[in-house]
């Protein structure tokens, strides 16, 4: 018998409408926020998928075989292609572009808890604004998208952090500049590997005697603690401003950094308060990627929101949606003589709701035990009987009561 893939999931029914509610709670808070939808091709050229990205991106990369002259691979990442999209059409565009997608990327990494090499993920993309309103404006949605679904302060914690302030604090106690990047994927990893991990990979790229340090900087809690005129820290204080009103969501956390090379000023990380699953969200500012893509210079930030984390969360708290995909009616024809009046109903039935109608030539019995597990509300049932004296039987499949009406009467209705 055949498997879905390592690292994947199958969407069954009632799985698939759960995502679809999930996703539609998210489209709606984008939408009032002035964000508008998009959607990139699932491959793009490896130049494309590369660029400015961490060699830890790179070697997760399902690269396609290759055709002709192009090589392809499926995007690891959003951001990219939905900059390129932006690239191509910036002329044409008025700013601020405020986009949002609903999408799926793939990554060849090793499958667990809250992580899978094909996956969901919600997102947004800000292009124009260098502000720390825009900044704000998109954190602030995160968290209006995860409370719209029922979470609330004490589930969830918003970690936010400013690449410009880290690299400063981090270079004043003698880290070279060409180790930043190596550093801060070590960082951003320090949450998910041991003490005596952390310690290990830093001391490979930088002297071990710098390590205390480093925590020493990373356990700062509070911007009051930072000199003044620390470059980033103006900046990171004016977005924490901004988000005074969600202010019982944010924690300074100077050891969110981000993995990915692009990111250039404010950047954030999503988790639940308990520390039992992985980030349901994170993103930030990346300022340089347009210009990097080869088009001029233009401020930009976003974030996503993996879908796999964030259902484990939502069951965990028993908000995940209710579902029940059974019909508003179930036709059941009981006899042969009834099958064409049954397709008539259900014809005339559909154009109010949703019908479904026996296709398996099956007696009424199996048909009312199919109706009942399928979740259906009520069955409508014509056999010889009700042909005669034109009417049809209702069963409400809720209460178990049934009525007969006038089958001309019950479809004016």
């Amino acid at each position: 018998m055949y498997q879905k893939p390592k690292g994947t999931r199958d969407y069954y029914p009632e799985e698939k409408e759960v995502f679809n509610r999930i996703a539609d709670s998210f489209r709606q808070s984008a939408k009032k926020y002035g964000f508008r939808e998009v959607e990139a091709p699932a491959i793009e050229t490896m130049d494309l998928l590369t660029a400015k990205q961490g060699d830890e991106i790179k070697s997760q990369i399902f690269i396609l075989e290759k055709k002709g002259d192009e090589e392809f691979g499926l995007r690891p990442d959003i951001t990219v292609p939905v900059t390129r999209m932006f690239i191509q059409k910036q002329f044409e565009l008025p700013r601020p572009v405020k986009w949002f997608y609903i999408t799926r990327m793939w990554r060849y990494e090793r499958p667990q808890q809250g992580r899978l090499r094909e996956f969901y993920q919600f997102g947004t993309e800000i292009y124009g604004p260098a502000t720390p309103e825009a900044d704000a404006e998109m954190i602030s949605l995160a968290i209006d998208s995860l409370c719209s679904l029922g979470l609330k302060k004490k589930d969830f914690v918003v970690k936010i952090n400013n690449r410009v302030l880290l690299q400063s604090l981090i270079e004043g106690i003698g880290i070279e500049k060409s180790s930043m990047d190596n550093v801060f994927r070590i960082i951003d990893k320090k949450a998910k590997i041991s003490v005596e991990e952390f310690d290990i990979e830093l001391g490979k790229i930088i002297d071990p005697a710098k390590i205390k340090e480093i925590k020493g900087i990373l356990a700062i809690r509070s911007l009051s603690k930072i000199k003044k005129d620390t470059p980033g820290l103006e900046n990171l204080q004016k977005v924490m401003d901004a988000l005074k009103a969600r202010k019982d969501f944010i924690e300074l956390d100077l050891s969110t950094a981000r993995g990915l090379a692009y990111y250039t000023g404010t950047v954030f990380e999503i988790f639940d308060r308990k520390g039992e699953f992985r980030s349901i969200a994170g993103g930030g500012r990346y300022d340089g990627l347009v210009q990097l893509l080869g088009s001029q210079k233009t401020p930009a930030c976003g974030f996503g929101l993996g879908f796999a984390t964030l259902t484990l969360l939502l069951e965990e708290k028993k908000l995940l949606p209710k579902i029940n995909l059974g019909v508003e009616y179930y036709v059941a024809p009981a006899s042969e003589k009834a099958i064409k009046k049954a397709a008539e109903i259900a014809e005339k039935l559909r154009k109010k709701g949703s019908v479904e109608i026996d296709l398996m030539d099956r007696g009424l019995g199996k048909q009312l035990d199919y109706a009942n597990k399928t979740g259906a509300k009520n069955v409508v049932i014509i056999g010889d009987d009700e042909l005669k004296k034109k009417i049809v039987k209702i069963k409400d499949m809720k209460t178990g009561r049934e009525k007969k009406v006038s089958l001309s009467k019950f479809l004016k209705q």
